[in-house]
């Protein structure tokens, strides 16, 4: 994994001149998959499986959030879910794209299990990790001019339903 962090962190300083996106190879794919599967196997739900077009569709988004360099804005359209990261001002490069799967696990520690409703904007992100109707995700990041790094994942189907238990 370690081989892995060090391809990334050269390929993004080799791309660090203009907004791009990031490929993510089936390596980085899979380790993101695996992040998202663990919390899922904690709780025994069914692993989430990697769709190639929903990756295109975050990837496309995650170059425009690049360009505007705005910070997290999400889609109009609801067509899956979507989680976003945003890590800013990487001036030494050195950045892992599963620090923004982590920072979404990590609200693990606000969830309480209940229907979504009021409150749970703190553990939205994590919830949709974890949300059980869900079988499949894709993500892609880009990097600003400025040094900003987005990953959107976008999930199928999409979960936080309101009124509804994550599993």
């Amino acid at each position: 994994m370690r081989i892995l962090v060090f391809l990334f962190v050269a390929q993004v300083t080799l791309m660090f001149q203009a907004q791009t996106t990031i490929a993510l190879d089936t390596s980085l794919q899979r380790i993101i998959l695996q992040q998202h599967n663990i919390e899922r196997a904690l709780l025994k739900i069914p692993a989430l499986s990697w769709n190639n077009e929903i990756a295109a569709y975050a990837e496309e988004w995650a170059l425009k959030l690049a360009t505007d360099d705005a910070g997290i804005v999400h889609r109009d359209t609801h067509l899956y879910g979507e989680n976003i990261s945003w890590i800013g001002g990487l001036d030494d490069l050195k950045v892992d794209v599963l620090d923004g799967v982590s920072l979404w696990n990590e609200e693990k520690q606000y969830f309480k299990y209940k229907p979504i409703g009021d409150g749970w904007a703190k553990s939205g992100h994590y919830t949709q990790v974890i949300w059980k109707k869900t079988t499949e995700v894709g993500c892609g990041c880009a990097l600003s001019e400025s040094g900003n790094f987005f990953l959107v994942c976008n999930y199928n189907p999409h979960g936080n339903i309101v009124g509804e238990k994550p599993y």
